[in-house]
Formats: structure tokens, C-alpha cells, sequence
């Protein structure tokens, strides 16, 4: 283990990437893409899209921050996570452990693959308001493990190279 810190834009996407993988966050999110499309009713959807993911970590923490009533893990969440990062060669999460590939470069058994099945918008062009929905599968190896410290909790992100 060791103590990184990120430049400001890879921690920014990290921390997107948490939050737009929060079921806790999901109404928030479907709230502040109806903003975007309310000001501006002809921007194409890839386009909102793009707004939203430019403008949602400062909307969601001021939102969070402006509303009593919002629940202390939205709180912490908003708060974001600390700068310094930790890293890891290898890491067990629910009984199952995971390495990067450099440190099972150095064994007999490999155990830094993964697989996912992901959903996502696809456009045809950059001007196309039609996206479809598509089902994608990736296979590739984890780079880095990235450990970020929200003080009341920890968040772990396998940073990750893919390919189809």
C-alpha cells in the first residue's frame, strides 16, 4: 500500500464515476438532467449528457449542502472523498480478492481479470438525439486499486484497462 494524489481531473471522475453508480444518487441525477433539459429544451441528448457530467458534481453538493433533510451518507458523498488516495496491489472485498496486473505478474495464479456487463447510451452522431440502449460486454485487467476515504467511509475503484 501507498498514498497517492491525483490530479484534480482523475479524481473529479472518479468521484463522478461513485456517484453516477449510487442507487442513493440515481434520483438526484434524473432531477439535474430534467434541469439541463428544461433550460435548454433543443439540446440534443449527447449533449445534456455532456452538460450533466461537466456541472453535476458542483449542482450535487450544493443541492446536498442546501437541503436539511438530506440523509448523512448523501452528506458524506457530497463532501467528497479526501485528495490523498490510497493504493493497493491487491485488495478482498466480500471474500474475494483482487490484484493489479503488475503484482500478478509476479505469481503462478493470475487473478487480475475482470468482466463486466454494462449498459450505455450509444449515438450514432455526434447531432443525433436518438441514442440507443445497448448491452455491452468488457474483459480487461485492473491497473490500479484505488482506496478513497470519505472519514466515515471508504470507497474502493479498480481503475481498469479494457477491451471488447
Amino acid at each position: 500500500m501507498h498514498v497517492i494524489t491525483p490530479g484534480l481531473e482523475e479524481l473529479k471522475q472518479t468521484y463522478l464515476y461513485i456517484l453516477n453508480n449510487g442507487n442513493e444518487v440515481v434520483p438526484y441525477i434524473l432531477h439535474h438532467e430534467a434541469l439541463i433539459k428544461e433550460i435548454n429544451p433543443k439540446m440534443t441528448k449527447n449533449k445534456m449528457l455532456k452538460e450533466h457530467n461537466k456541472t453535476f458534481l458542483t449542482w450535487f453538493k450544493d443541492t446536498i449542502f442546501g437541503d436539511d433533510n438530506a440523509f448523512e451518507m448523501l452528506r458524506k458523498l457530497a463532501d467528497e472523498p479526501k485528495r490523498n488516495v490510497r493504493t493497493w496491489r491487491g485488495y478482498n472485498i466480500n471474500n474475494y480478492s483482487f490484484y493489479t496486473k503488475s503484482q500478478d505478474d509476479k505469481s503462478i495464479v493470475q487473478n487480475n481479470g475482470v468482466s463486466l456487463k454494462a449498459e450505455s447510451q450509444h449515438f450514432a452522431t455526434v447531432n443525433n438525439d436518438n441514442p440507443h440502449s445497448v448491452f455491452m460486454s468488457y474483459f480487461g485487467v485492473i491497473e490500479e486499486i484505488l482506496e478513497l476515504n470519505y472519514v466515515k467511509f471508504i470507497v474502493c475503484v479498480c481503475v481498469c484497462v479494457f477491451c471488447f
